[in-house]
């Protein structure tokens, strides 16, 4: 992306990570400055990061779980 030349599947790929994280989110009661990191930590890693952003969603409702 630095030098303007991106294939359009890795852009569309990265369109719906992103998308997708926004959806997970806001579901999620956490502070903003959390969901802002999660998004750019997507941003940033893309897919890997979207992995880990839905293994860290699936710990905490599986804690929730637990708790209640």
């Amino acid at each position: 992306m630095l030098v303007g030349d991106v294939p359009w599947i890795l852009l569309l790929v990265l369109v719906v990570c992103l998308y997708l994280v926004w959806i997970d989110i806001r579901e999620e009661d956490v502070d903003f400055q959390v969901k802002v990191w999660w998004f750019l930590f997507v941003f940033l890693l893309h897919v890997l990061g979207y992995l880990i952003f839905r293994g860290w969603i699936a710990l905490r409702r599986r804690r929730a779980d637990e708790q209640a």
